[in-house]
């Protein structure tokens, strides 16, 4: 006689089925409907995240104050918009600055590549075989970039919805993470009574271990890389401005430091636009540019961040990468800061179910 245990698994074995057949069948349209699944839950998301990194200023003025808990979150949340203030304050000067010395120089790099492609165009008949190839794809280059110039203004009205709906999702989230922080225990409280009428203690206990777990890893992961990253992007500021003394260093610094979240990628990320800036008026500077990154990409990848993050992630690159791939295409940025750490969670449950599935075996 069947049992309602197996009549469980065979209905998640239907469902896990159908879904793999939707996947192979048509993979696009399959990750298409998750991304759109996701996007209706992203204020959601983007709350729990902002709860995460808010709630331990929340705790620390709890603990050192006797005020109310909704005080307590509004002069957190003042803290961090002032800090975030002050910050950009710096920053989009230095933004707008750097995008104009760019327009401005447009002119002057493209007439120095003339000079120097019709310098040495001249002297070797291999240049002179290939001008011709070069000028092509330069003409079909600049054709595309008109085409897309042309597509975003035709389209400037979805771009514009499409910022506004990132926008509202920010803005909820904001709102919900007011909510999550003031309401924690009683949403805890709340979560764990449905749990625990609804399916057996031990599985209840196990559901309980599984988001403690997970919010170790986040917290610990999330705030430890922020930190991490502040430090690289401080020590990058102090060698672009004082050792190497290259140009728009508060710009480059914060590339650095916002390019080095993101996880694998982000440092070789971040390692370009300083290069490529340099390069334009200093190939001499350019070249150390690159070695002082190299060289804090190396005190960063074994000395700073294993100090500062310890091994909360305890990934393979392969995790690493495919949790990007897969958490950039589903999720978009949000999805590139987050993979790393969803990836570990998923880790630690399998590894920990193997080793269940192990010891039961053994036992027997």
């Amino acid at each position: 006689m069947i049992s309602k245990e197996d009549i469980k698994h065979y209905i998640l074995l239907a469902f896990i089925t159908i879904l793999l057949y939707k996947f192979i069948n048509s993979p696009i349209q399959f990750i298409s409907g998750i991304g759109g699944i996701a996007g209706f839950f992203s204020p959601f998301l983007i709350g729990a995240l902002i709860a995460l990194l808010i709630n331990p200023l929340v705790m620390f003025f709890e603990k050192k104050f006797n005020l109310h808990r909704l005080l307590n979150i509004l002069i957190s949340y003042i803290i961090v918009f002032v800090v975030l203030f002050l910050g950009f304050k710096l920053l989009i000067p230095s933004i707008v600055d750097t995008l104009n010395t760019l327009i401005k120089e447009i002119p002057t790099y493209i007439n120095m590549f003339n000079e120097i492609l019709s310098k040495y165009m001249t002297k070797a008949e291999f240049f002179n075989a290939i001008a011709p190839h070069i000028q092509d794809n330069l003409n079909s280059i600049l054709t595309n970039l008109v085409n897309i110039l042309t597509a975003f203004s035709s389209n400037l009205l979805i771009h514009i919805s499409s910022i506004t709906s990132i926008l509202f999702d920010i803005i909820m989230g904001l709102i919900l993470s007011i909510y999550m922080i003031f309401d924690k225990e009683k949403i805890a409280i709340g979560c764990k009574k449905i749990l625990y009428a609804t399916v057996s203690k031990r599985k209840a206990d196990e559901t309980v271990e599984f988001f403690r777990m997970s919010h170790e890893i986040f917290y610990d992961y999330m705030i430890g890389k922020i930190i991490d990253s502040l430090i690289i992007g401080v020590i990058a500021f102090i060698g672009f401005q004082f050792i190497i003394k290259i140009e728009n260093v508060l710009f480059l610094s914060f590339i650095v430091f916002v390019t080095n979240i993101i996880p694998y990628f982000g440092p070789f990320i971040g390692a370009v636009p300083p290069i490529l800036m340099t390069l334009v008026y200093s190939p001499i500077k350019a070249f150390w540019v690159a070695i002082f990154i190299l060289i804090l990409q190396q005190l960063d990848g074994n000395f700073i961040g294993p100090k500062v993050m310890g091994d909360q992630v305890g990934l393979s690159p392969l995790w690493i990468i495919s949790a990007v791939l897969i958490g950039s295409s589903l999720f978009g940025l949000i999805g590139v800061f987050l993979s790393v750490p969803v990836a570990a969670v998923m880790k630690s449950s399998i590894d920990k179910y193997i080793e269940k599935r192990l010891y039961i075996n053994d036992s027997k």
